[in-house]
């Protein structure tokens, strides 16, 4: 069982214009996450690699073809139970890293639990100590507004972790930040997800990135290549 598989996923989206059909984005995608293995999807801007993590979450739902999450098709769940799911079993961490600005960073951490229904004072201690590891222990009550966009993308992979996922999946989760920033992130997400023995599923323009991540796949004419396998 893979923490999340891809099988003959296709997905297109209307075309401009009356009677102008369909475009077509993605073509009979197979793929299969496996755990702890970090995976890293690079291609051109409009090649659908946002779109392909998207129908991975659970959060679009792919035309034709199915994805699987810890053994559960999402094509079989409602709305409510897909949204459970993913909250137990994926992580995400996203570009513009979407921190609630009137939460501080330990109750941003918190709130996937909480969602869970899990409470505060059985789940703090992993938040604080999730927060400590990325260095933001003297940071927990800051506001977003408080936080540089380093120390938000820290949270957000906090936040990521928080539910024990078995996976997470990350779109573009350096994209805003300068080089500087953008490599410490990098290398933090990478080191955490192996510490925590995550899978992790990266889309990302930053092919120096890519390279860091034990598969590496093209994404190009609306299907997959593999151009690297370390594992």
């Amino acid at each position: 069982m893979y923490p999340i598989e891809l099988k003959n996923v296709s997905k297109s989206f209307p075309s401009a214009g009356k009677g102008s059909g369909e475009l077509l984005i993605l073509d009979n995608i197979n793929l299969a996450i496996e755990d702890g293995v970090s995976t890293a999807i690079i291609g051109k801007s409009g090649s659908g690699k946002s779109t392909l993590l998207q129908i991975a979450g659970g959060l679009d739902a792919p035309s034709s073809g199915s994805v699987i999450c810890s053994g559960t098709d999402f094509a079989t769940l409602n709305d409510r139970e897909k949204s459970f799911h993913r909250n137990s079993h994926i992580g995400f961490i996203f570009q513009a890293n979407l921190l609630l600005e009137d939460f501080n960073a330990l109750e941003n951490v918190l709130m996937p639990s909480l969602i869970a229904g899990v409470k505060e004072k059985d789940c703090r201690e992993r938040a604080l100590k999730l927060l400590k590891k990325t260095g933001l222990e003297d940071r927990i009550n800051h506001y977003p507004s408080q936080l540089s966009g380093g120390e938000k993308q820290r949270v957000s992979i906090c936040r990521a972790l928080m539910n024990n996922p078995s996976v997470i999946l990350a779109d573009e989760p350096t994209g805003a930040l300068d080089e500087e920033n953008a490599s410490q992130i990098e290398n933090l997400l990478l080191s955490l997800a192996k510490a925590e023995k995550k899978s992790l599923l990266l889309v990302t323009h930053n092919n120096d990135f890519a390279q860091k991540c034990d598969r590496v796949y093209l994404l190009t004419n609306r299907n997959l290549t593999l151009i690297k396998d370390s594992k």
